[in-house]
């Protein structure tokens, strides 16, 4: 838990503990990088990890255009380091950070592929691995999860045509040596499946209390039964099928402390999304209710490609953080993208707060305490250039600086 934000109380008050203030005073734009290497184009598989070991994170992406991954090491707010990372012929957009061979230092994972850091990753290049031969097409989501309960973590994935399942990470890794891959659903309906993207950044979880991991994928919830090799579909009242298809970005937490694990969602690829968190009832199995919150600041949302969870003030419980996406498809109306903080006051209650109005949207956002100071910070890229946007109509990638410490 991240420390109270020390303050002077006021003269007539007892000096104190108070938590920041959340709004726009609370973060400083800067830039990570104002042109896209490669090309002015979307980007995906963003990782934030420290992958030189240095006691700070660095930032890294696949750019679109060129294939290529790159990553950015932190060195000062506006200063960074751009070193390569690999390339791949797939244009992925899901990504996850691990130590997938267990050697100390901070690997990259993308649908098919993994990254091996050579341990002094700016002066040697990454490792290309490949793990799965059998995958053709873009994977939306990959999450962190330990699904047969042996206590290490496994690999869940989803993509659009390609299903949703879970890899086993073998002791012995080898260059071109498919992992054990493990089927969740695969409902593929004309060559793409009825779900886009639903388990990314946090939802996989456990929902039923029964000391597994569940799997939450937009409008359902995967019951795991048997150590994540049979599963049961339960339906939830909740998502609507944008132009790709049914798609939520989600997180599995007790938002209202009452001992269970609800579900916080965010309509994602699609315009005047929403955010709600699901409230489970404690039944077995259980069934959620959603309960939206409310929007404040004027005009359509547009889609929010983002979420994440954390203690933003320094409060001693996680706010809820989504941004409106770049993509000139599906802006909002009547406003630019902003950034959005949902600040909990506690019990399930949630008010609306604007950190950042400066025409800049972002895409899959990441949350970290980047310069080591305590608090948490936020990066992030965007998927396609907007025309309007601050940065002349280019391609950008973005680093907020928590000023709370």
């Amino acid at each position: 838990m991240h420390r109270f934000l020390a303050v002077a109380a006021c003269a007539s008050l007892t000096t104190g503990l108070l938590q920041a203030q959340i709004g726009p005073a609370m973060f400083r734009h800067h830039y990570i990088v104002r042109e896209a290497p490669g090309g002015n184009a979307g980007m995906g598989a963003p990782a934030l990890a420290d992958f030189d070991r240095d006691g700070d994170l660095d930032y890294a992406f696949l750019n679109r255009a060129d294939g290529r991954l790159y990553w950015f090491e932190y060195r000062a707010a506006d200063e960074w380091v751009r070193h390569p990372a690999g390339s791949l012929r797939l244009r992925q957009l899901g990504s996850l950070t691990a130590d997938v061979d267990g050697d100390g230092a901070v690997d990259i994972v993308v649908g098919g592929y993994w990254f091996r850091n050579p341990g002094n990753p700016r002066r040697e290049p990454f490792e290309r691995y490949r793990y799965d031969s059998l995958i053709t097409s873009e994977i939306h989501d990959m999450v962190l999860a330990d699904m047969d309960g042996d206590g290490r973590d496994d690999i869940v994935v989803t993509g659009d045509r390609e299903g949703c399942f879970w890899y086993k990470i073998p002791g012995e890794l080898a260059h071109d040596a498919d992992w054990p891959r493990t089927i969740i659903t695969l409902e593929v309906r004309d060559d793409r499946a009825d779900i886009h993207a639903g388990l990314n950044p946090a939802g996989v979880g456990d929902l039923d209390g029964d000391g597994d991991a569940d799997v939450f994928l937009t409008d359902r919830w995967l019951e795991n039964t048997a150590r994540g090799t049979r599963w049961i579909e339960h339906r939830i009242l909740f998502g609507r099928k944008g132009p790709w298809g049914l798609s939520a970005r989600s997180w599995i937490t007790d938002v209202d402390g009452d001992g269970d694990h609800d579900i916080v969602a965010a309509d994602c690829d699609g315009q005047n999304s929403g955010v709600a968190w699901l409230e489970n009832d404690g039944a077995r199995p259980p069934h959620f209710k959603a309960r939206y919150l409310a929007n404040a600041a004027p005009g359509t949302r547009g889609s929010f490609h983002s979420l994440r969870l954390a203690d933003f003030d320094g409060d001693g419980d996680a706010d809820i953080l989504v941004v409106e996406q770049e993509d000139p498809k599906i802006l909002p109306r009547g406003a630019g993208p902003r950034w959005f903080i949902w600040e909990n006051l506690g019990g399930g209650r949630f008010v609306e707060r604007v950190i950042f109005d400066g025409r800049l949207g972002g895409h899959d956002v990441l949350a970290g305490d980047v310069d080591g100071d305590g608090d948490i910070d936020l990066v992030s890229k965007i998927w396609n250039p907007w025309r309007g946007n601050a940065n002349g109509g280019r391609s950008h990638a973005d680093y907020f600086e928590n000023l709370s410490r």
